[in-house]
């Protein structure tokens, strides 16, 4: 994909994705029922949410929470995003975006929500992601889904070469991944790649959060 795209999908809204070594997963009627399920007790938990900026309250990890937990917990917050897109001199200067993207523990602490706000409904819109780590499976189970397309979308991560990558198998989208890296206490990026014909991993837009202040 050259040049920008729309700021809804950049964040993740309407992709389509495979695993990252390019092999498509189906989900079973019981997965997708699952996801259904997750998703109405997450709407039923979004009018907490603004309460929980407005006090500054986004949660504590649970005792028995994995480990693990704590990979994503840079989402964990308010943050506002500057955008910048690749070209063949790099990374374009950063572009204001009227958007947050904002994170809570979930689940009494056993999640984690995170959240795309976007005021404008023809760039993205609103969209929500539960994202819960599998002990047993060693991978993050996250689904996402969002007003712009109201497309429910199954999504894992994992460390893998020491970046946290997350790749989509459900709607299936080839040949593209994203990694997050935490840059400072209060500054992550997500890069977002797309595999070219030789197989090639090449950066296509890259979103930097700093944390906002909140209450």
């Amino acid at each position: 994909m050259a040049g920008w795209c729309t700021r809804g999908a950049i964040a993740g809204l309407n992709a389509r994705c495979v695993s990252v070594d390019g092999a498509e997963a189906k989900l079973t009627k019981w997965e997708v029922l699952g996801m259904r399920l997750i998703f109405s007790l997450v709407v039923l938990w979004m009018p907490l949410v603004s309460w929980a900026e407005a006090s500054c309250d986004f949660g504590t990890p649970h005792a028995d929470a994995p480990a693990e937990t704590q990979q994503f917990d840079f989402l964990v917050g308010r943050h506002e995003i500057t955008l910048h897109a690749w070209t063949q001199n790099g990374w374009t200067p950063p572009r204001p975006i009227n958007a947050q993207w904002n994170g809570w523990y979930g689940l009494q602490g056993r999640a984690i929500y995170d959240e795309w706000l976007d005021p404008d409904p023809n760039q993205g819109g609103l969209g929500v992601n539960v994202r819960i780590y599998d002990p047993q499976e060693k991978i993050w189970k996250m689904m996402w889904v969002a007003t712009s397309g109201l497309q429910v979308q199954d999504l894992r991560a994992k460390m893998i070469d020491g970046k946290l990558t997350m790749w989509q198998v459900y709607p299936p989208r080839d040949k593209w991944k994203a990694e997050f890296n935490q840059l400072a206490s209060n500054q992550w990026e997500r890069i977002s790649y797309q595999q070219d014909a030789e197989g090639i991993w090449q950066p296509q837009f890259r979103l930097v959060a700093r944390r906002a202040p909140c209450g």
